[in-house]
């Protein structure tokens, strides 16, 4: 068998022929190609049916429209309630620390006002203590070092310590 006639090939022809006739046999032997017959017989019912799908697709884009938008209202009511939430907290920190500075001062005067009073209760213990003791201690001394001239002992012999008592009286 030759497949050439007059230089051509007829294998186009033969995978054209073969489409052309499943297509046709498609729309003429199956269900659905029944269906789309009818759907080109009939253009006026595939526009109903169009503008039915087209309808029902609305329909589920605009409750899809509907959901996405009440969770953004939702994520946005959301943020604005951290927001709100961290402001107060900010707040409530700046509050406290600055109740604790006070408190700190507070603490920080007392502190300084008893050191105060403990320097002031320190030079009244030594006014009125230590100085009467150093003067009495002076006037010993004086009455001692009086009566060891007075009795001709002077300080500075050996064995001499402080005078007894009974050479103190005269005995």
């Amino acid at each position: 068998m030759n497949t050439k006639t007059n230089g051509s090939s007829v294998w186009p022809y033969v995978i054209v022929g073969s489409a052309i006739g499943g297509a046709v046999g498609f729309l003429f032997m199956t269900e659905s190609g029944r269906k789309i017959r009818h759907a080109i017989t009939h253009p006026d019912e595939l526009t109903d049916e169009i503008e039915g799908a087209r309808s029902v697709i609305e329909r589920k884009a605009q409750v899809v429209t509907d959901q996405i938008h009440k969770f953004i209202g939702k994520a946005k009511q959301s943020m604005d309630e951290g927001e709100r939430v961290y402001r107060e907290a900010g707040e409530e920190l700046k509050l406290r620390a600055r109740r604790l500075d006070r408190r700190n001062d507070e603490i920080t005067s007392q502190v300084h006002h008893t050191v105060e009073k403990m320097n002031q209760t320190a030079v009244t213990i030594e006014h009125s203590v230590l100085d009467p003791l150093v003067e009495l201690g002076a006037i010993y001394r004086g009455v001692e070092h009086g009566i060891r001239s007075l009795f001709g002992r002077s300080k500075g012999r050996l064995g001499t310590g402080p005078i007894p008592v009974r050479d103190r009286m005269g005995f």
